[in-house]
Order: structure tokens, then sequence, then C-alpha cells
């Protein structure tokens, strides 16, 4: 009986050690884990959404269920505290929608705000992938997502199951793959077009 009973512990303690050992790399990036003098500028570029996860499908996945793939692209606005977010979203009926964002550095934080959405607030998550960006988006009471971008539109699996334990150590069991079965729209000098 005791054997039994201790073998029940030692199996009940390694799964949690497990959870816990696994859950604990899930750290959102401090000030301090970054470059200050390379931040944001480090980000520039075209980044590839590679998938998206949250608590529910629906608000904060579902504008993500009819798109196939996307590709974005940061730079520096107008100054050095405004980051130009240009995005071309290939739709599964294969439409191509330009969109645009502006983020706000925030100083002395690694966290973004967005534009014209004040209550919403963008923060840097580390990743197992060093050529890849895990952002939470948080909206209160409409969206809380954590979204993985790559510099390249494909991903190793241990990638993909580095954002899923990421996912779901934030209690975000939905997760949404892009297909990428179409081909990436392209982004115009001047703009985004289809």
């Amino acid at each position: 009986m005791f054997q039994t009973a201790w073998a029940c512990f030692l199996y009940i303690y390694g799964i949690l050690t497990d959870v816990l050992l696994v859950c604990n790399h899930a750290s959102k990036l401090r000030p301090n884990d970054l470059n200050r003098q390379q931040f944001p500028s480090q980000y520039f570029g075209d980044w590839y959404f590679i998938a998206a996860a949250a608590s529910e499908i629906s608000p904060s996945l579902e504008a993500y269920t009819q798109v196939d793939n996307t590709v974005f692209n940061i730079n520096e606005e107008t100054r050095p505290d405004r980051l130009l977010l240009r995005a071309t979203i290939r739709t599964k009926d294969g439409s191509c929608v330009p969109r645009k964002w502006i983020y706000l550095v925030k100083e002395d934080s690694v966290d973004l705000g967005t534009e014209g959405r004040p209550d919403r607030n963008t923060e840097l998550f580390a990743s197992k992938c060093p050529r890849c960006i895990i952002l939470q988006e948080s909206d209160p009471h409409i969206v809380q997502r954590l979204l993985l971008f790559s510099r390249t539109p494909q991903l190793d699996q241990e990638y993909i199951d580095d954002f899923k334990t990421k996912a779901s150590c934030a209690g975000m069991h939905k997760l949404l793959l892009f297909p990428q079965a179409n081909e990436y729209c392209k982004f115009e000098p001047t703009g985004v077009h289809s």
C-alpha cells in the first residue's frame, strides 16, 4: 500500500515539476533583457505571421480564421518612438488585404502601445527560436492573444512546439497555424497591392 501511494506521489510530483519548469521559461522580456542601443531597430524588416493562440477562438482569433498567410514589415516612422507596421494579408479566398498600424515605443519598457487603441498593450516574450518574435496583445475585455512571427515563412517543429508550450502556460489552448498554401502578397514602395 505504501509503495503504491509513494509511486502515485512521485508520478504527480514529476508531472507538476515538468509543468512548472516548462512554464517557468515563458517569460516576458524586461527592459534590461534588451540592448537599448538596438531596440527596437533589431526588429525592423519583414516578419512572417506563423501562428496565433488564445483561450478561445472568438474574438481574439476570429479575425484570423480566414487568413492563409501574412507578411509584416516593421520600420521606424517619423520619430524613434513610433514604429510603422505594414502588412499584406493573403486571405483563404486569394485576396490581398493591406493593413497599417503605428506602434508606440514606451520609454524604459519593451511594451508597445498601438496608436488609436489606448487600451491595447503589446508585450514581447522570450523565444527559443533565435529569429522569431512572440508578442502578447491584450485589450481589456476584447483581446488576449499570443502571436508568433518569424524571419522565415517556415519554422522547425521544435519552435512551433515552444510557442504551443508558452501559449498553454498562459492559458491559451486554442491555436491557429496559418496554412501558407498560397503565394505571399507583395509590398509596393508606396503601399500594398493585391
